[in-house]
C-alpha cells in the first residue's frame, strides 16, 4: 500500500552519498539473515504413505485427485481437495494442513465433511501424512504457503497471492485533517508472480477525488520453507489529483525467525515522472508475534519506517513507528482486519495517523465461509 508518505521539500543538490549508504546498509543488514532453511526433522513419507492409503485416498484419491464420479465422493455433497494441483498444493502451510487432519475441516472453517483424526493419529503420524501429501505434486517453482505471512499495514509484501484490500487511513494534522482509502486486487500469476491494481480515494478540506489509480507487478525471485523475496514494479497514474504519476519499485522480504516471531520488510524506490530525481526511497520493517497456530486470534505487530527524498539535507530523513495488530476474523484466517496508529518520530507536518485494513485472501473461501 502507498502510505501517503509526506515528501519534503527539495533543495536542489546532489543526493548525498551518506544517504545512499544508509538505505543500502539497512538493506543488507535485513537480509543478511541466512537464507537457508533451519534444520526440521525428516518425515517419514512411506509411513505417511500407508495413512494416506488408509484414511485418505477414499475421498481424496490415490494420486490426490479425487475421483468426481465415485460414489463417495457424490455422497460427501463436497469436492474434496485436489492435492495434486501444484498451485493449492504449494499455496497452503502444512501446519494448517496438520490442524485441519487433527482438529478436523470445521475447526478452520472448511467442509464438516473432513472429520477430525487427531484420536485416530498421533501428532507424528500427522506429520507424515500431511509431508507425504505435499510430495504428491512438484512444487519447487512454486512459493511455499509457509512464506503467507501476515499483511502489514506499510511494509510491501513479499508472497504473491489472491487477495482484496480494503484501507483507511485517518490522518491528525495541522489544518484540515485527512483521509485517505486504497482498494486494491491482487491476483496470482503464473507460479510465482502476482498482478496489482489500486485505487486511491483521498479527502482533504473541501477537496475530495478519486486520486489515481496504480496497476503493477510482483514476482517471488527467491524463496524456501524459511525465507522469500520478491521484486515489483507498480506504475501510479492520476485520474483526479495533478501531476504526471510515478513509478514505484521495490524489494520485498519475509522470514520466520522462530515458531512465534516473523519478520518482513521491503525497500521502495518512488520516481515521479516530472521528474526522477524529485523521487524518495522508503525502508520499512515490521516484526509480528506468532503466539498461537490458531488464525482467529490477536496478533501483535511493531512496524518501523524511514523515509528519506533522493535530493537531501539534513533534517530530511522521516522516522515512524506503528504499533498495530491483526485480527482473524474466520476460523481459516482468511478473512482478517489489522488496526494500527502510526506516530512520527522526526519533525514532521502531521500528528498521528489511524489505519483500518480489511484483507479478504478469496483464494481460500468465500467472504462469508468460516465464521
Amino acid at each position: 500500500m502507498d502510505a501517503g508518505n509526506h515528501h519534503s521539500e527539495s533543495s536542489g543538490t546532489a543526493v548525498r552519498p551518506s544517504i545512499v549508504v544508509t538505505f543500502q546498509s539497512a538493506l543488507i543488514l535485513v537480509l543478511s539473515v541466512s537464507l537457508s532453511p533451519g534444520q526440521v526433522e525428516a518425515a517419514d513419507l512411506d509411513a505417511g504413505q500407508e495413512i494416506y492409503a488408509a484414511q485418505c485416498a477414499v475421498c481424496h484419491g490415490a494420486s490426490g485427485r479425487p475421483d468426481p464420479d465415485s460414489p463417495v465422493v457424490k455422497g460427501l455433497g463436497v469436492m474434496p481437495a485436489d492435492f495434486s494441483d501444484p498451485l493449492f498444493n504449494s499455496r497452503e502451510p502444512a501446519a494448517d494442513w496438520q490442524m485441519v487432519i487433527k482438529h478436523g475441516g470445521h475447526a478452520l472453517g472448511l467442509a464438516e465433511q473432513m472429520p477430525a483424526q487427531g484420536e485416530v493419529l498421533s501428532d507424528a503420524d500427522i506429520a507424515n501424512v500431511a509431508a507425504y501429501i505435499k510430495s504428491l505434486v512438484d512444487t519447487v517453482a512454486y512459493p511455499p504457503g509457509e512464506m503467507n505471512l501476515f499483511l502489514p499495514t506499510r511494509t510491501k509484501k513479499a508472497f504473491p497471492e489472491d487477495e482484496v484490500v480494503y484501507q483507511g487511513r485517518f490522518t491528525d494534522q495541522d489544518g484540515d485533517n485527512a483521509q485517505k482509502y486504497v482498494l486494491e486486487f491482487e491476483k496470482r500469476v503464473g507460479k510465482a508472480g502476482q498482478a496489482i491494481v489500486e485505487l486511491v480515494y483521498e479527502s482533504e478540506g473541501d477537496v475530495s477525488e478519486l486520486a489515481e489509480a496504480e496497476i503493477g507487478y510482483k514476482q517471488a525471485i527467491s524463496f524456501s520453507q524459511q525465507h522469500i523475496l520478491s521484486a515489483a514494479a507498480v506504475w501510479t497514474i492520476p485520474v483526479e489529483a495533478e501531476g504526471d504519476g510515478e513509478l514505484q519499485t521495490y524489494l520485498a522480504y519475509g522470514r520466520v525467525l522462530s515458531d512465534a516471531w516473523i519478520l518482513q520488510s521491503s525497500l521502495r524506490l518512488k520516481f515521479p515522472f516530472e521528474g526522477a530525481s524529485d523521487g524518495e526511497a522508503e525502508l520499512a520493517g515490521i516484526v509480528h508475534w506468532v503466539h498461537t497456530p490458531w488464525p482467529r486470534r490477536i496478533f501483535p505487530a511493531l512496524e518501523v519506517t524511514a523515509t528519506n527524498p533522493f535530493r537531501s539535507r539534513n533534517g530530511d530523513l522521516e522516522w515512524t513507528v506503528l504499533p498495530q495488530v491483526r485480527l482473524g476474523l474466520t476460523r481459516g484466517g482468511h478473512v482478517a482486519m489489522n488496526l494500527g496508529v502510526e506516530v512520527p518520530l522526526s519533525d514532521q507536518n502531521w500528528d498521528t495517523r489511524y489505519y483500518v485494513t480489511l484483507l479478504w485472501d478469496f483464494a481460500d473461501g468465500s467472504f462469508f465461509q468460516g465464521w
